[in-house]
């Protein structure tokens, strides 16, 4: 139940301001005397991650069913851009409960991964997403064409679209339009940087009048949300924000589902380091650390250091000490780039496959932990998971196969 329950609009929760950091380089420009024009400046090439942290309540029936901790990471990729100023964007979304860090100390786990692409103008608007269910709020913000003064409101509109499938039997997304509120309401200096401060408030309601297939057992939704910005001129995107949510959905029956949510987010610029010229470089480094079993590859979801044979306790997730060595060799290289780290660990064929899938997650976390340690990343930069032995790079038959396949992936991830 609480996977039906709460997943399908977890991501209402953080993607108010997905969109408004960017994700490319938007800019506030001092247009003339009487304000300051704000757009999406987006340039080719460019990259920007966007960490939100959401602290989540659901309610069933007004009655508390749950609180939960969510992370959502966020990486966006300007793929072109267009002479009018709009660019087209690649979003590559993952969602994780923050559940188990908080009662036992773990760190993250990789979780749900989405996709989108979609046209971006440089006031803001969104235009031709390629999935129906993606970004869950569109077209905020948006910034009028005229230059903002301090204490300037207006008005704009934007869209929910919510993936209900499994919660309402539906076969479409659901979507409610509504208008935004904005308001300057001035400039803060932080950390000797100067913010735009913008407040940003709507509220949304929708009810469903005949049943079929495409609504299922929805019958409406309300809510509201309201959040604070503070712009970062010299960089072009959003510096941080707050935000307070919630939605109210029901079904035909008179069931409700109510998800109250505080968040906050900032957002940071990244660089892919997953080209073969850094894979030659790092793994230069590594030959000139007389670093064994260690090979630096390009990979599906970043730059991917495969440490080969890595040495445990048997059967257990206690690193040996010559393995705590190497690791430290290891996050002396890892400090030179600010990418996300996500450790994945692997198990040769030994044992069942839950107990190969619960070591491999166990080694995982304990390559994570000690790198965490070592202040290589914080807990909310690393990112761990494990694939059992699911993923072979050599045959099992062998024992010189079995031990690549008795391994830590450490990947920069993109």
């Amino acid at each position: 139940m609480k996977k039906s329950f709460i997943y399908p609009v977890i991501l209402f929760f953080v993607i108010l301001a997905l969109y408004a950091p960017i994700y490319g380089q938007a800019a506030a420009k001092n247009a003339d005397s009487d304000g300051v024009l704000f757009e999406f400046r987006q340039k080719k090439g460019e990259s920007s991650l966007h960490i939100s942290t959401i602290e989540e309540e659901a309610y069933l029936n007004g009655r508390l069913n749950n609180r939960t901790q969510i992370v959502n990471r966020t990486a966006t990729t300007v793929t072109d851009t267009n002479a009018d100023g709009s660019a087209r964007l690649h979003t590559h979304y993952m969602t994780t409960e923050n559940y188990l860090m908080n009662v036992s100390g773990r760190h993250l786990s990789w979780g749900e991964e989405d996709f989108v692409n979609l046209t971006r103008t440089k006031s803001g608007e969104f235009l031709n997403p390629d999935n129906d269910y993606l970004p869950t709020v569109q077209n905020v913000p948006s910034f009028p064409k005229s230059s903002i003064k301090p204490g300037d409101s207006w008005r704009a509109s934007g869209k929910e679209v919510h993936d209900c499938r499994e919660l309402f039997s539906m076969t479409d997304a659901i979507s409610i339009p509504f208008t935004a509120e904005y308001s300057y309401i001035g400039d803060e200096i932080i950390d000797g940087v100067k913010l735009n401060v913008i407040e940003v408030y709507y509220e949304f309601s929708q009810g469903v009048g005949r049943r079929s297939a495409a609504t299922g057992t929805y019958a409406g939704a309300s809510g509201f949300a309201q959040q604070k910005i503070w712009w970062d001129c010299a960089k072009g995107d959003i510096d941080h924000y707050i935000e307070t949510f919630m939605i109210k959905m029901v079904d035909i029956m008179g069931m409700t589902y109510t998800f109250k949510s505080a968040a906050h987010g900032e957002v940071l610029e990244y660089k892919s380091v997953n080209d073969q010229a850094t894979v030659e470089k790092l793994q230069e480094r590594v030959n000139d650390m007389a670093l064994e079993n260690i090979n630096i590859t390009r990979g599906q979801k970043g730059l991917t250091i495969s440490l080969e044979n890595i040495q445990f306790e048997p059967d257990s997730d206690l690193l040996l000490p010559s393995e705590k060595e190497k690791l430290e060799k290891i996050g002396a290289l890892l400090k030179d780039y600010s990418n996300d780290l996500l450790i994945t660990g692997h198990c040769a064929e030994r044992g069942t496959p839950k107990s190969r899938q619960i070591l491999s997650e166990q080694r995982a976390e304990a390559v994570a932990s000690y790198l965490e340690q070592l202040g290589v990343r914080d807990s909310l930069h690393i990112f761990t998971q494990g694939k059992g032995s699911t993923e072979p790079v050599a045959s099992n038959a062998t024992e010189e196969g079995r031990k690549k396949n008795r391994r830590v992936e450490i990947i920069l991830a993109d």
